[in-house]
C-alpha cells in the first residue's frame, strides 16, 4: 500500500525513524499506556485521511521519547518495517519553552533519525486490512 503523510502542525517535524534506535530511547512506562493490550495486524481507519497517513507524534525531553499520540500506529508498523514515518512536535521545550533544545535531545535526534521528511514523500506499508477499531481518544472519533 503507498501512502503520504498529512501535512504537519505548524511547528512539527516529519522524520523517517530508525525503529530500533527509536526504541532505545523511548520512555517504555509512557509506551506501555494503552488501553488495549491485544495489538491487531491491522490500521484504524481513524489513522488515514483519504491516501495520507497520520504519523505517530512524539517529543524528545533530555534525550527519551514520550509519545503525544501514536503508540498503536507505531506497534504495528515496528512489526512490518525497519524505518516508520513519524512527526517530532518538539524537543526540550522548544520552540515555545525554551530557547535551544537540551544537547542530549539533538544528538538522540541525529541517532533516530534517518531523514528529515518534505511531505513529498511515499510509502511503501504493509498492506493490512483498514477497519474501524472504535473510538480513538487521541483523535476524538
Amino acid at each position: 500500500m503507498k501512502i503520504r503523510l498529512t501535512a504537519p502542525n505548524a511547528k512539527d517535524e516529519h522524520h523517517l525513524i530508525d525503529v530500533k534506535a527509536f526504541m532505545k530511547i523511548v520512555d517504555h512506562e509512557d509506551f506501555a499506556e494503552r488501553e488495549s493490550t491485544t495489538i491487531h495486524n491491522l490500521f484504524h481507519e481513524n489513522w488515514f485521511r483519504g491516501d495520507q497517513f497520520l504519523p505517530p507524534i512524539f517529543y524528545l525531553t533530555e534525550g527519551v521519547a514520550t509519545f503525544i499520540n501514536g503508540r498503536h500506529r507505531t506497534l504495528v508498523l515496528m512489526n512490518h518495517l525497519q524505518q516508520i514515518p513519524m512527526a517530532l512536535a518538539g524537543m526540550d521545550g522548544y520552540p515555545v519553552h525554551s530557547e535551544t533544545p537540551h544537547n542530549l535531545s539533538q544528538k538522540v535526534l541525529t541517532d533516530i533519525s534517518i531523514a528529515r521528511l518534505t511531505g513529498e514523500e511515499e510509502f511503501e506499508f504493509p498492506d493490512l486490512p483498514v477497519e474501524y477499531l472504535g473510538f480513538d481518544l487521541n483523535l476524538g472519533k
